[in-house]
């Protein structure tokens, strides 16, 4: 969301003389400015980071507007001045001399003191204090990992967390990254604990440091562990299973169990019931997605742990149409390469290279296993003009002879059919949890895809990357400062979807033209109050205050939200 906000005052012509009318902009600062102060954001920074220089902002104030600034209108640090030049200062709970002082190099100082080893403990703090004021479920906890990319050289990166090439998720392997791990609740995606690690960190080497950083923050390894395949190495899932926890993961395709069970698949002979079916989210026109599971005993991997086979419609119908659409690629890079290949002139003299060429495009559209290739040698008598010059009609000439290559493929029918049979599938492995259902299983791994919903927040509506920032500190530190900005936004769209659902509220008007929005998002409550704000109007010594006024749909939300008018100005 970016809010532009207009003067803040504009001069008229009255029968009376010449009339200052003053805008004082409130937008959706008090509500963000409600959460922070529930969190206690600026007291837990107060008390971990040094209160700056005298007279000015602390740091911890300077971090405040700075989350005020990720949530409404994200952007680089030399645009802070003259966002929060139009912003009613108590709408940031600043005072005037306080928001005259906000400016780039204020904010990036106290960064510097965000990302300090004073700072440690501060995410301990908030999130027990979120813990306690919002009641979160702490059942179960989900963990992932997201790569956030950052131009520049970084030379001076050495010291941990450092800036590194690595796997980037942003497709981006040219540019160096930090690794953004976050836990959230299984009650309304809330971020828990985060963690900024080097770029070039894998995700199977994290997990054990953040389950134990879990493990404190709860104090109790009695909750569930839930995690992308990275989990499931046999370090992993040992250290989890040996300190009491209980974890759900997908087993990597890499195990032998996997290729077990597709081997034993793609003969035939397992039969299928039918354990959940989930309508579709967006058209109810369309096929539910059912999951089913294999019929008799459960297996288990070497390691002891219980593994259950699991089969999705929806994922079946998506593997296939992944599978024709790189097949459909392939076939025209393969004419391509077949084309260039008539010309003998311009052909490899070796088969091994046309053969090497050819798989590698089979392979990086994942259809090696389903192309058959094949080349044939050729050989082509060309002339060739002994003579240098103007070609005359007498001149002599030679022939040349040389080989080329005539490639051919075609689509492996057997390896299709093979295919088909294991589309859908996919393994959870657990422990801990024997007593639980296969369905039970699968309900908490589905949770996973609302993590992913914040890692997708951060990149589109808080605009976290790519980055620009002078030194690896401050670029670390605005990480921390973004997983702030998390938490209150998901605190904002748990709050205002339990409150709908208690009242029996269907949808709120929250779209574009009114449309109606079944699940709102934070970003999409904080543009409801985007243009918020009061009137003064002063002519001479005379002043006329034109109080707030909101509409019925905002009238709702701070309602829904547990705040009133009073509250809000």
């Amino acid at each position: 969301m970016y809010t532009s906000q207009g003067p803040i005052s504009s001069r008229c012509s009255t029968a009376r003389g010449q009339a200052t009318i003053l805008t004082h902009f409130l937008g959706p600062h008090p509500l963000i400015r409600h959460y922070l102060d529930r969190l206690n954001v600026e007291g837990i920074l107060s008390g971990h980071l040094s209160q700056g220089r005298k007279g000015t902002l602390s740091h911890a104030e300077a971090v405040c507007v700075l989350v005020h600034n990720i949530l409404t209108s994200p952007g680089p640090l030399y645009r802070l001045e003259n966002w929060a030049g139009s912003i009613e200062p108590s709408a940031l709970s600043l005072s005037f001399e306080q928001k005259e002082a906000i400016n780039d190099d204020r904010v990036a100082r106290a960064l510097d003191a965000l990302g300090s080893p004073r700072a440690r403990e501060v995410w301990f703090h908030l999130a027990l204090r979120a813990i306690k004021q919002w009641k979160l479920s702490l059942d179960r906890v989900h963990y992932d990992t997201t790569t956030v990319t950052f131009f520049g050289e970084y030379a001076t990166s050495v010291a941990e967390p450092r800036m590194a090439h690595g796997h980037n998720k942003d497709h981006r392997p040219d540019l160096k990254q930090l690794v953004f791990g976050l836990n959230v609740t299984s009650d309304g995606a809330v971020p828990l604990l985060h963690e900024v690690s080097s770029g070039n960190r894998t995700d199977d080497t994290l997990h054990r440091g953040n389950f134990d950083r879990l493990r404190r923050l709860l104090a109790t390894s009695d909750f569930i562990y839930v995690a992308d395949s990275k989990l499931a190495t046999a370090a992993n899932m040992a250290h989890v299973a040996r300190h009491g926890g209980k974890f759900v993961s997908v087993l990597p395709r890499t195990r032998a169990e996997d290729r077990e069970f597709r081997a034993k698949l793609s003969k035939g002979g397992v039969r299928w019931k039918k354990v959940l079916e989930v309508p579709n989210p967006r058209r109810e026109d369309y096929q539910p997605d059912v999951f089913s599971c294999p019929v008799g005993a459960e297996t288990l991997t070497t390691e002891g742990y219980r593994l259950v086979w699991y089969r999705s419609s929806e994922k079946a119908r998506m593997d296939e149409e992944a599978r024709k659409r790189g097949l459909k690629k392939a076939g025209v890079e393969l004419d391509g390469l077949a084309l260039k290949l008539e010309n003998p002139r311009k052909n490899p003299a070796a088969r091994k290279e046309v053969m090497g060429r050819a798989r590698a495009i089979a392979k990086r559209h994942g259809v090696a296993d389903f192309v058959r290739i094949d080349t044939r040698a050729r050989e082509v008598a060309f002339p060739r003009r002994l003579h240098p010059g103007r070609p005359r009609k007498d001149d002599p000439v030679r022939m040349e002879v040389k080989r080329s290559w005539i490639l051919s493929f075609e689509t492996d029918e057997e390896a299709l059919a093979r295919a088909r049979k294991t589309d859908g599938v996919f393994p959870l492995v657990s422990h801990g949890l024997e007593k639980r259902s296969r369905r039970e299983i699968l309900e908490i791994y589905k949770y996973q895809p609302y993590l992913e919903k914040r890692f997708s927040q951060i990149k589109t509506d808080l605009a976290i990357s790519p980055v620009f920032l002078k030194t690896p500190l401050r670029a670390a530190a605005l990480l921390d400062a973004c997983f702030i900005a998390i938490a209150v936004s998901s605190l904002i769209e748990r709050d205002v979807r339990r409150a709908m659902a208690a009242e029996g509220i269907g949808e709120l008007p929250l779209y574009p033209e009114g449309r109606g929005s079944p699940a709102p998002t934070a970003q999409r409550v904080l543009e409801a109050f985007a243009s918020v704000g009061w009137h003064e109007f002063r002519r001479g010594e005379e002043a006329i205050c034109f109080p707030l006024e909101l509409s019925d749909l905002q009238m709702q939300l701070l309602g829904l939200l547990g705040l009133s008018p009073r509250d809000y100005g």
